[in-house]
């Protein structure tokens, strides 16, 4: 079973085989990257210059491959949900399909870029393994709401939501992560 990461918009390779080291070492799950064409219906807001975060995932769910676990995709172009100014990312809690927008996260130092398109990612699939939103303001499962907030969360989970994590992940370990 993989973790597919799969990518449409401007966005460096580099960045999409580093998203994939990242998942495989943070959830301990194999990880495959895909280019995808860019989703033929995908609703754009003039008035806000955005795209509908849950639109896409909708998108996701209509793709599949081969050994499909859990699928993230990551994109360049900036997402909102209602009631929100924007989202990072949005994920199906418990299900399989999540989506980050890197388009927030940029930063002229590439590490800080790079980590905080970690943190999204490993934030996200959080949720496609069911777990919610942490008070542990350390915790990457806490909520994000500004840049501040991704900048301050570390990548890794807090001992409560990784000993949920590894309950979530033994089906598919099939040994203790």
């Amino acid at each position: 079973m993989f973790v597919y990461i799969v990518f449409f918009g401007d966005l460096s390779l580099k960045l999409i085989l580093a998203t994939a080291g990242n998942v495989k070492r943070t959830f301990g799950i194999e990880t495959r990257v895909s280019s995808v064409p860019f989703p033929p219906n995908l609703r754009y807001d003039p008035m806000r210059k955005q795209y509908r975060a849950r639109d896409l995932l909708g998108y996701l769910s209509t793709l599949s491959f081969p050994g499909l676990l859990k699928m993230v995709g990551v994109v360049s172009f900036d997402l909102f949900e209602e009631g929100l100014n924007f989202v990072f990312g949005e994920a199906e809690l418990g299900g399989r399909n999540a989506v980050v927008s890197v388009f927030r996260l940029r930063h002229p130092d590439e590490g800080v870029f790079f980590e905080r398109v970690f943190k999204e990612v490993n934030h996200e699939l959080g949720h496609c393994f069911g777990l919610r939103h942490c008070v542990d303001p350390s915790c990457v499962m806490s909520f994000s709401n500004s840049l501040l907030d991704v900048d301050r969360k570390g990548a890794d989970f807090c001992e409560r939501c990784k000993g949920r994590l590894k309950e979530a992940l033994k089906p598919y370990l099939g040994k203790e992560k």
